[in-house]
């Protein structure tokens, strides 16, 4: 939804109705469209008839919803007619996430939060016809349904429901939405809300492999050397990757699993300690121990205000910091590997600078994982 309701594969390209207009992405670019309900804004796919009858499908979506009353507020549509399993409709209904044959529906159990960036699927299983709403990879209402969706003609519609008569439009942002035939697993639904980035590193790559295409720009001479997994890149004294636009958008929300501002989060001190710290009025930190030289290790650091400052090294919890809540900056982070571009001097804590070595295998997810979680990562 970059300005138009262009398919990013030129197969299912949508036209706007009702002169919607856009706003800045949540990923920092390109751009979300904004859709006022009582304007009837939404974008109609008439390209090509979209063939949902008689077969798997997962429809995703994040959401920005705004004001709403509690009355339906579409999300994907097609209605070939007001007939059980002939009228597909994924929208809120009474402020908790719908998904609907006509009479064949399932409908979550949690309230939506109104001016948060959410993450939204609605995934079914022809095979066994189970229909799944998932809120944040969580899996939010599930039931195995009477028959299959049958349609097969209707207007596919994002941001607006159509039942012959009526129409439920869409009030707020919406972004990245997309369809893909076949039924998403857990893992998959999960990744898609929370993996934020995921950088191989392969082949020097600075190309995003997780969902949200966030890639990275180098400063400075990085080479690639043969990495913990495949390739990974080493920095020279100076070099560093970051990115021309602020993409992280959910480390700058307070108590945001996982989120800074202008922090050195993972930062190595005088002394060769790995120190994990983020900023609550002053710096909070755990420290862990001195790393050893020209061998691999896995740094994993988590964070929730329940559990604070989680540090793992190869896969072991090290130190802690128990409890804490996190001052994050109000608006959209960037982060930079491998130096502090300058910033040393008022960035929290007043050390840091460049770092000589390498990195491979960087993920970044907007969720606390568990201990389990970042052994399996430090074992790959």
């Amino acid at each position: 939804l970059d300005n138009n309701g262009l398919d990013l594969y030129n197969n299912y390209n949508g036209n706007p109705v009702g002169s919607p207009t856009y706003t800045t992405s949540f990923l920092g670019y390109g751009a979300a469209i904004n859709l006022v309900r009582s304007s009837s804004q939404y974008i109609s796919i008439t390209s090509r008839q979209l063939l949902m009858n008689s077969s798997s499908f997962t429809i995703e979506a994040w959401i920005y919803p705004i004001s709403f009353t509690g009355l339906d507020y579409g999300i994907f549509g097609q209605c070939q007619a007001t007939t059980t399993n002939l009228c597909l409709h994924f929208m809120a209904r009474n402020n908790q996430l719908y998904c609907a044959f006509y009479f064949n529906d399932i409908q979550g159990v949690t309230t939506l939060t109104m001016n948060v960036w959410t993450h939204v699927a609605c995934v079914y299983n022809a095979a066994t016809l189970t229909q799944q709403v998932w809120l944040n990879g969580v899996l939010d209402g599930s039931r195995t349904g009477s028959s299959l969706y049958q349609g097969s003609s209707g207007a596919t519609t994002i941001g607006a429901t159509f039942n012959p008569g009526s129409a439920a439009g869409f009030n707020g942002y919406m972004d990245q939405v997309s369809y893909i035939a076949r039924a998403k697993n857990d893992t998959e639904i999960l990744n898609d809300a929370t993996l934020y980035v995921y950088y191989s590193f392969d082949s020097g790559s600075l190309i995003d492999g997780g969902p949200n295409g966030i890639n990275g720009t180098a400063s400075g001479t990085i080479t690639i050397i043969t990495g913990r997994v495949n390739q990974a890149i080493q920095f020279s004294s100076g070099a560093y990757v970051s990115y021309t636009y602020a993409p992280f958008y959910f480390l700058g929300i307070n108590n945001n699993p996982f989120r800074s501002w202008c922090v050195h989060v993972l930062v190595m001190s005088s002394t060769g300690n790995i120190n994990a710290q983020l900023w609550n009025g002053g710096t909070v930190g755990a420290s862990g121990p001195i790393l050893p030289l020209n061998s691999w290790t896995h740094i994993g650091y988590t964070y929730s205000s329940t559990n604070g400052i989680r540090l793992y090294i190869n896969g072991a919890q090290v130190a802690t910091t128990g409890a804490i809540s996190f001052a994050a900056s109000g608006s959209p982070m960037y982060i930079i590997f491998g130096n502090d571009d300058g910033r040393t001097s008022y960035c929290t804590p007043n050390y840091g600078g460049s770092f000589n070595g390498a990195l491979d295998e960087f993920y970044l997810y907007r969720r606390e994982l568990t201990a389990s979680q970042v052994l399996a990562l430090a074992n790959p």
